[in-house]
């Protein structure tokens, strides 16, 4: 008998140590909805949108900047390698680009573009076309990444990096949406 009862604590015991646990199973095939697509995809259009001119217009300069946080970064690949600037150098190098009559127009707009966000982190792959000096007149086409912030004024621009099209390196249907 008094091992009966010891087999039956010890049981007893044992089954309680035991807890069940339970994992989430994951849908891969599920659809991701982004919670903050809409004003995400804004903050990339304001971006786009502050640096574009018509003829006999200046850049926004000051919207430039309210797009992006204050140490954003900007990396582009125009060249073999990495060009780096923070916010200020970008927008004195477009100045000065502008002001010595490179361009009188510069328009950029997403072609295609998914966003990816988790909490107040968020990325958007945008695949533009710039257009120079006339309406009609393709002068790029490239790739962004834009890694974004939420802040307590809304989304906001952390940094760019950035590659064009140039010989050997064309923009792959997946990033137009085919």
């Amino acid at each position: 008998m008094k091992k009966l009862l010891l087999y039956t604590v010890c049981a007893i015991a044992l089954s309680a140590c035991h807890t069940k646990t339970t994992q989430q199973k994951v849908d891969s095939a599920a659809v991701y909805k982004v919670p903050d697509e809409e004003a995400i995809k804004k903050a990339v259009d304001n971006a786009y949108h502050s640096i574009c001119f018509n003829t006999g217009e200046s850049p926004r300069y000051a919207e430039i900047k309210d797009a992006f946080i204050p140490q954003a970064q900007l990396i582009n690949f125009r060249t073999d390698s990495a060009q780096v600037t923070n916010i200020n150098q970008f927008i004195y190098l477009y100045r000065t680009f502008i002001e010595t009559g490179h361009i009188h127009y510069f328009y950029e707009k997403e072609l295609y573009g998914k966003t990816e966000q988790f909490g107040n982190i968020a990325s958007r792959t945008s695949t533009y076309a710039t257009y120079l000096n006339h309406p009609d007149s393709l002068a790029e086409r490239g790739v962004n990444s834009f890694q974004l912030i939420k802040t307590k004024s809304g989304w906001k621009v952390s940094s760019i990096i950035w590659d064009v099209e140039k010989p050997g390196l064309k923009i792959p249907g997946y990033y137009l949406g085919k």
